[in-house]
């Protein structure tokens, strides 16, 4: 089959440098919702409460962490708090610290968390299995015991003299009420709609807090700043943890993007610098059914994306068994070494599925893109750096050009000198023309004969 790859000029000659295609991250794309999945957590009391150990231990490592490189000699670290932060919210295996002294401070950390009243309702409500908590609600109940978690933490700091002894932490006024009595007793969508309002309430009170510090300059000194922090990490760190948990369930994935016409208007618009560009045409092999492009070291399948406004749904307790870079058991295991039954029961035919499928769905809103991807998937976390994403593919798979009712006549003649040092000729290449016709009012495509041999 033939597919069409939009492309600026500058776009263009870098791909025909190495003969390559850039994989791009879901986080490269246009579609903030990329690769969405709707994730919740259902579970029992040892899920809950390896989950919310984990939470409080990785909320000291991150301050910690800060605080360790935050002295005269690492003035930067002051600045770049919130995104050192997000490179080390989440540790995927706390015991991997089991035999140091760090080790022996998580198990203090997550036992007396586990002893909160606070901590103890949250597992009473949810550890019966019955209750699907989606993200923003995980959020809200990670909040409630933010405080809690904050107070231990700092107190651990004050015991390694990472801060001053005489530093004041009952700053830390959580305005977080709510009854799950209560809560017993509605449906799930009141429920949510009451958390919903608690925690938009709340959120913007935070903020608002948060920007006054911002704008008090007058009386900054270290410990002002470290309350602002402070202060920042209790508002921050929830959303930042939740969003962490939903990237771990599956390994990363990178794509390269075709589309199976060349006549789209607003394609050319959007990714070809408003039809100054061109569109690569790209021939794949059908291979028992499939449609494959073939690369240097391997074949990879291209897939037609699926618009619909069904999203994948998982539970993240399922998942963590799937996962080969964490020890299930040390996250499903609760008070007194209690294990989840999760760690037993786990929907194992789903997963690999809905990884793949995640990456081949998008909203009806971008049906007119009519897009094809060819997937690299990251299980060995070998493609993290962007120069192990630039793979090249046999150039017999590049059959044509169709310039763009733009393109310049210097842009033409450097792709054309750009195809020759890859050893394309006018005898074996489609050149292409798109034109505006005016009575369909469609973008066509005709084929363009060049007489001239390439230099």
């Amino acid at each position: 089959m033939k597919l069409y790859r939009y492309r600026s000029i500058d776009s263009a000659l870098l791909e025909l440098d190495n003969g390559s295609f850039y994989f791009a991250a879901p986080t490269e794309l246009n579609d903030p919702i990329e690769g969405y999945l709707k994730i919740f957590w259902q579970g029992d009391a040892p899920a809950w409460q390896g989950l919310l150990k984990n939470f409080v231990c990785n909320l000291f490592y991150g301050l910690q962490t800060y605080l360790l490189v935050s002295g005269k000699f690492y003035p930067a670290a002051q600045e770049n708090f919130l995104n050192d932060l997000k490179n080390k919210i989440l540790l995927s295996d706390i015991h991997q610290f089991d035999y140091s002294p760090l080790g022996g401070i998580f198990r203090e950390l997550g036992e007396n968390f586990w002893e909160s009243p606070d901590v103890q309702r949250i597992v009473d409500f949810y550890g019966n299995g019955a209750i699907k908590c989606y993200g923003r609600e995980l959020e809200f109940i990670l909040r409630t015991v933010t405080d809690e978690a904050c107070h231990l933490c700092v107190g651990k700091c004050k015991e390694l003299s990472l801060i001053h002894a005489a530093f004041d932490e009952n700053f830390f006024d959580s305005a977080y009420e709510i009854s799950f009595d209560e809560l017993k007793n509605v449906s799930d969508v009141e429920r949510k709609r009451r958390i919903d309002e608690i925690e938009n309430l709340n959120c913007d009170l935070m903020e608002s807090g948060l920007l006054a510090l911002k704008m008090n300059v007058r009386h900054f000194n270290a410990e002002f700043a470290l309350k602002q922090r402070l202060l920042w990490l209790r508002f921050i760190f929830p959303r930042m943890y939740v969003e962490q948990l939903k990237e771990m369930m599956y390994p990363n994935g990178y794509v390269v993007c075709f589309s199976d016409t060349p006549t789209n208007s607003a394609m050319w618009g959007n990714y070809a610098d408003n039809h100054r560009g061109i569109c690569f045409v790209y021939g794949t092999e059908n291979l028992d059914g499939h449609e494959y492009i073939h690369f240097a070291a391997k074949s990879l399948e291209v897939k037609p994306i699926k618009y619909t406004a069904q999203v994948i749904t998982r539970n993240f307790f399922d998942t963590l068994r799937h996962l080969n870079f964490i020890r299930a058991e040390d996250w499903l295991t609760g008070k007194g070494g209690v294990k989840s039954c999760k760690l037993e029961n786990s929907d194992a035919g789903n997963y690999d599925g809905d990884y793949h499928e995640k990456f081949y769905r998008k909203l009806n809103d971008w049906h007119h893109e009519r897009e094809y991807r060819i997937l690299l998937s990251d299980k060995f976390y070998r493609y993290g750096d962007k120069f192990a994403r630039k793979l090249r593919y046999n150039l017999n798979a590049l059959t044509g050009i169709i310039f763009g009712l733009r393109t310049t006549l210097d842009d033409k003649l450097k792709l054309i000198q750009k195809l020759d040092r890859l050893g394309k000729t006018v005898g074996n290449f489609e050149f292409f023309q798109a034109e505006f016709d005016d009575e369909t009012q469609l973008i066509s495509v005709r084929e363009k004969i060049l007489l001239t041999k390439i230099i």
